[in-house]
């Protein structure tokens, strides 16, 4: 489990999804895939997986898997068939749920940030964390939701489909109607 540094970078999740790349280069059930990589926590950490890529890989292949190694807004129409997210941030050292925002009421920006990243891959979306989320994320938290998808994409269908609404009028409604036993379609 790692832990995000002052600088923003979470080294063990950098190393980790390094290492996931480059197997994944070296595995014939990804000959020929584009890889991208997200952090969805600033730039600091997308650098330093590209910092690690850059070094284990060879640039022929680097340039091959059209490899890109950004944030959400960097990826905006733009798809890779792997995708790889970091969440960067870890738990609290003195216990307790992670905040995702502070109180300044930015969660429809971290809303549609990750919204945008969860929509890039065509393939495979890989979400690799630092946190536990029965305990480290609080119930509403769009974390939460992502990890538990990427947990088990098949019972998380309705999950899914919330983090793809972009108010949070539309996530209710979204959830009476699946309560209800309705299929529901974003937007």
């Amino acid at each position: 489990s790692g832990r995000r540094n002052n600088r923003k970078v979470n080294e063990i999740e950098a190393i980790h999804i390094a290492s996931l790349v480059c197997a994944m280069v070296e595995s014939p059930a990804y000959k020929d895939k584009t890889i991208g990589v997200i952090s969805l926590l600033g730039t600091e950490q997308s650098y330093e997986v590209d910092r690690l890529l850059q070094a284990h890989l060879s640039p022929v292949e680097y340039e091959r898997r059209q490899i890109q190694c950004g944030t959400s807004p960097q990826f905006q129409g733009d798809e890779r068939d792997i995708i790889l997210l970091s969440v960067v941030d870890s738990a609290n050292e003195v216990g307790g749920p992670v905040r995702l925002v502070s109180e300044d009421g930015r969660n429809d920006m971290y809303r549609k940030r990750y919204n945008v990243a969860a929509s890039r891959a065509k393939d495979q979306m890989w979400v690799v964390h630092s946190l536990n989320p029965d305990i480290d994320l609080k119930p509403d938290d769009i974390r939460l939701r992502l990890i538990k998808h990427a947990q088990n994409p098949d019972t998380s269908a309705a999950d899914a489909k919330l983090l793809h609404a972009e108010s949070p009028f539309e996530e209710e409604v979204m959830n009476y109607l699946l309560n209800k036993g309705y299929q529901v379609v974003p937007q």
